[in-house]
């Protein structure tokens, strides 16, 4: 029964994914993301990792959706300021993505890293030391799953810039005034009685 569960559930993950990048509407895709966020905690309910349930609701949900949804409210840009900005800093996305896909090459062939062997945690006797759950998880974070759990973060990383950049307003529009040029002003010149 758990593995038509599974297959529901995953089928709902993988059609909000979908309707994230393709709907018009940016704060629609916000929603969506939040609804794969919630469908994501379900599988891991289903395969009793509570823990990490329980994160994705709280820090996905509760705090970089919610903010992706908050900022994307409030910017109020036009199809064309989208297309100037990705035109003006594609060749510096291209430069940074080679440089990441070289750093990965790089990490990924190369077999024999200089690690010292007092270093080395062995997540298995670990395992049978009936460690707790939140220990054994970080221990695979951070031995088993390191790169992926950077790649999320560099991928996080890029989302919080983005949208920095996007909320970014224009100097040119900002309205400011200057205590010089109100002190020239004569009652004269602004105030015409007929």
């Amino acid at each position: 029964m758990t593995i038509y569960f599974f297959y529901f559930f995953s089928f709902l993950i993988i059609s909000s994914s979908i309707l994230v990048i393709s709907s018009n509407n940016a704060v629609h895709s916000v929603l969506y993301l939040i609804f794969t966020f919630f469908n994501s905690a379900i599988l891991f309910l289903l395969m009793n990792a509570e823990f990490l349930a329980m994160t994705i609701v709280i820090v996905y949900v509760g705090a970089i959706a919610v903010l992706f949804l908050f900022v994307v409210m409030m910017l109020n840009i036009t199809e064309s300021e989208i297309k100037e900005g990705f035109l003006k800093y594609f060749p510096f996305g291209l430069i940074l993505i080679a440089i990441f896909i070289s750093e990965l090459f790089l990490v990924f062939n190369f077999q024999n890293f200089p690690i010292p062997e007092n270093v080395k945690i062995n997540v298995n006797e670990a395992m049978l030391t009936e460690s707790s759950n939140t220990k054994l998880i970080g221990l695979f974070l951070y031995t088993d799953y390191f790169i992926i759990f950077q790649i999320s973060g560099f991928i996080l990383l890029l989302a919080m810039i983005g949208a920095i950049v996007l909320a970014q307003s224009d100097e040119r529009k900002l309205k400011s005034t200057s205590s010089i040029n109100q002190k020239k002003v004569r009652k004269k010149d602004i105030i015409k009685l007929n």
